[in-house]
């Protein structure tokens, strides 16, 4: 009974995570008219792109504060406020810097929503938490395999922006009427998707693992993982319609395969980390998503981008992110918050950092699209490099 009174509030989530979803790639999928509209081109778009990732930097770390001081539900819906102006500023823009300010509050919808959305799952689903925030990612995911077809459905990012405000409107409505846990104030329990998968500490007489060493690898991970999936989702219909000439809507599908894989890998992938140490399949997982991207750019082809959006999407984007944030909780089990905020602040960045690098590269050309995967399979191969070194280092803490 007691989990029944939280489904409306679960269900508010999931659907402020789909519209999130689709909004996290609206800007790419509607590429040409927003080009047009903007009076720019492809580094135009880039550049606004790169504004989500500046939104989420200046916003990140005060709106951890925030949920535990205000709640989580005025958190949650500052959150959704930020993404309907979002939206409605999209809706109205005509240039390109009311664009990138536009996009600013989308970055800060990813840092409230996050901030508010897993602990309040957690608090009310204290027995299901992982599997009840694991479906927080597979709303995203699923939505991001539809939208392609809204997009090849309704080619006006108009419409698609108004009904997505009044389905905002809506949730809004939902959350300001749902039922929330308790919140407590000071938790020793984390609050991530994949906590409940952490086995017991260290043991304190072994080798302890090295905040200077371990701890800055695992972060830098954090970054160059989330830049292997943030650049290809955001750039690989540009790769489908630059380098092999597909047609708009073939080249936009690229994401709905990605966004399939990645719905199915948050599933696999959750059942296997309790078989299997982390470590180990962030190596299987990063090693798999570098060997994808280096055929995709050594060999371009129309079946070889399918097969490397399907492998980015579950390699990549389904799991491996919370994979890295698990083994960081659990080399540090008593600095959780700091080390979880430090993980989540590199994850931002990436967010601003791969879309600038982008911006200064990419043009219409095939040759500068190729550029900006073979940069995204670099990065990649040095999460790999990474992930041995800490693998190499993980043997003596055990």
């Amino acid at each position: 009974m007691k989990h029944k009174t939280y489904l409306p509030l679960a269900a508010g989530i999931y659907l402020n995570y789909a519209i999130l979803g689709m909004a996290t790639i609206l800007v790419s999928q509607y590429g040409n008219q927003f080009q047009a509209l903007w009076h720019t081109d492809v580094k135009g778009l880039s550049t606004v792109i790169a504004m989500i990732g500046i939104g989420r930097l200046l916003t990140i770390l005060i709106a951890g504060y925030l949920s535990d001081r205000l709640g989580r539900k005025r958190t949650m819906i500052i959150g959704m406020i930020a993404q309907i102006i979002f939206l409605i500023g999209l809706f109205f823009s005509t240039n390109l810097i009311s664009a990138c300010i536009a996009a600013m509050f989308m970055g800060a919808t990813n840092s409230f929503g996050d901030t508010a959305s897993y602990p309040a799952l957690t608090d009310a689903f204290k027995e299901q938490a992982a599997s009840m925030n694991s479906l927080v990612k597979a709303a995203m995911s699923l939505a991001q395999f539809v939208l392609p077809f809204i997009v090849a459905a309704q080619p006006n990012a108009h419409i698609t922006l108004i009904v997505m405000v009044i389905v905002m409107v809506l949730d809004m409505a939902l959350i300001g009427i749902a039922s929330f846990a308790p919140q407590k104030l000071a938790t020793t329990n984390p609050t991530t998707p994949t906590d409940s998968t952490v086995t017991d500490p260290v043991d304190s007489n072994s080798a302890q693992p090295s905040m200077l060493i371990d701890g800055s690898l695992l972060i830098i991970v954090g970054f160059t993982l989330s830049f292997t999936f943030y650049i290809f989702s955001q750039y690989a219909p540009n790769f489908g319609s630059s380098v092999l000439q597909l047609s708009a809507n073939s080249a936009k599908s690229l994401i709905s395969w990605y966004a399939m894989a990645s719905l199915v890998s948050v599933f696999i992938t959750s059942s296997l980390v309790t078989r299997i140490k982390p470590i180990k399949l962030i190596f299987v997982y990063t090693l798999v998503s570098f060997l994808a991207l280096l055929q995709m750019v050594l060999l371009p082809s129309a079946d070889g981008a399918r097969l490397t959006a399907i492998v980015i999407g579950f390699f990549a984007a389904g799991g491996i992110w919370q994979l890295g944030l698990t083994l960081l909780t659990q080399y540090f089990p008593t600095e959780k918050g700091k080390v979880t905020g430090y993980y989540s602040f590199a994850t931002a960045l990436t967010f601003f950092v791969g879309p600038l690098v982008s911006s200064f590269i990419i043009d219409d050309t095939a040759v500068s699209v190729l550029h900006v995967f073979q940069i995204d399979t670099a990065v990649t191969l040095l999460s790999l490099l990474i992930v041995i070194t800490l693998m190499i280092r993980n043997r003596k803490f055990n």
